[in-house]
Formats: C-alpha cells, structure tokens, sequence
C-alpha cells in the first residue's frame, strides 16, 4: 500500500509541475451567456476580459461556454497570469478551439497577443481567416502591414478545430517564424506533427520580448470571419496548450489523490 499511496502523490505533484509554465488558460465554462468583458478572474485562474478599443458597439459574447465572434465592434484581451518573456532561441503557444460558420474572401484576424496588456497598436501573431470556395483557410501575419501569408488546405465550415499556434524567436531582426498546427495528432511533441502552415516574418512593425496578454478582436465588417472560440491557452511548451485537462477535471484528480492518501493513513 505505501507504494501506490507514494505513486498517488507524486501523479498530482507532477501533474502540478507539469501545468506550471501554462500563463493562461480558460474554457469559459464559468460564465454566463452574455458580455465576455467584465466578467473577473475566478478560482481557476480564468482571465479578467476587458475591452481594449474604443468601439462598445457589438460586444464579444458568451454563449453556452464558448466564445462568439462577430465580424465588427468591441475588441477584448486578458492579461497572462505569468507575462511570457521572448529570448532568442525560445518559443511559446498558443492554443484554442475554433468553429467558423462565416468567412469573406478577403480576410482579417481574429486572434492575437499584446504587449503592454490593454494597448490598441501593439497587436503580435495575428491569425487570420478567409473564405476559400465552399469553405475557408486561415492566415497569419506577425504585425500590421505587409501581405498576409495564408496555409493552402481548405476547411470546412461548421466543424470544430483544434489549433495550436507556435510563435518561435529567432535571433536578429524581423525574423521570427510561426507555425499553426490544426487537429495535431500528437499532443505532446511538436514535431510529430504536420504543420498546416508555416511562416516567417510577416509584417512592417518591431518584433516584441514581452506577450503580456491574448486577444480577441472583430475585423472589418466586410472583411472578418464568425466564429466561436473555446478553450484558450498559452503556454511555453507545445503539450501545455495543446492538451490542457479542464479545471474541474483537474481539481478532481486532486481531490481524488489527496483522498487516497487519507485512505491510506488510515489503514496504516
């Protein structure tokens, strides 16, 4: 018995140690259907939204645990629990569920990072969705200006995807380099995977070393997608985000141990 007692203890450590370089993360699953900002940090961690436009016109909503986007209007971010400093050779994650019902040949973004959290120019890793026949490809650029790089497969509207967006700092200027990885196989190495797209630097702005805070923005109202986002991370390893229990089920697993170790106390 002291052997699985021992065991017990140690999975929830390591469980522990193993989320502890995930900066965010947040499912949505503790609000109610309405305005996503405004709501405030709960006992998860789960972010603090904020409106960083000036537009209050077509508030981002909450609806049913999921995030919707609508195509113009307010803009929001949640500052990182631990703010994520960039250093050459490093890199970091980004991970969410998208379900996109409407696309315009155009494009525009609808995900990005900031720095300082709360500023509207600062705005990193941009990724975009266009239409593209009967369905839609997603694009990325890594600051304002420039020609936006898009991956070739088309996806289909309706169908939920699993993202993971790997920004990696490379040394030198305006040379950083993205790749999105959509439905990985392997949710703990990255490069057992196929990359849906890759890219460097796209962009006439400056590089950043700080991603202080992920956002959600709706584009041009002739240009942006409608979708739902779920289950938001970031993270400074690719299994950090592409695979994050929920709260609740982390929570239970805890409750689960620290009951077995009482469970054994008792029968020593």
């Amino acid at each position: 018995m002291k052997r699985i007692a021992f065991f017990s203890a140690a999975s929830i450590a390591a469980s522990l140690t193993a989320r502890a370089s995930v900066s965010f993360y947040d499912n949505f699953d503790s609000y109610t259907n309405g305005n996503l900002a405004g709501t405030t940090q709960n006992g998860f961690g789960q972010g603090t939204w904020q409106q960083d436009n000036t537009s209050t016109a077509t508030p981002i909503q909450i609806n049913n645990g999921a995030v919707a986007i609508g195509t113009s209007g307010q803009d929001i971010y949640s500052a990182l629990t631990t703010p994520i400093t960039l250093t050459d050779g490093s890199s970091f994650y980004i991970g969410l569920t998208v379900n996109v019902s409407a696309a315009q040949a155009t494009g525009d973004y609808f995900l990005h990072w900031s720095t300082p959290a709360g500023t509207t120019t600062t705005f990193q890793e941009r990724l975009f969705i266009r239409s593209s026949g009967s369905g839609f490809q997603f694009g990325y650029a890594t600051t304002g200006g420039g020609t936006t790089a898009y991956g070739t497969p088309v996806l289909n509207f309706g169908q939920s995807y699993q993202l993971v967006l790997a920004y990696n700092d490379v040394s030198g200027t305006a040379n950083d380099t993205f790749s999105l990885y959509v439905n990985p196989t392997d949710l703990t190495t990255e490069g057992n995977n196929t990359a849906y797209m890759t890219s460097g630097f796209v962009g006439t702005g400056s590089e950043q070393t700080t991603v202080s805070a992920i956002d959600f923005r709706q584009g041009s109202a002739t240009q942006a997608p409608t979708l739902t986002a779920d289950n938001l991370a970031v993270g400074t390893t690719f299994a950090d985000v592409s695979n994050v229990p929920e709260p609740s089920a982390a929570a239970l697993g805890i409750v689960g141990g620290l009951a077995g170790l009482v469970i054994w106390k008792r029968r020593k």
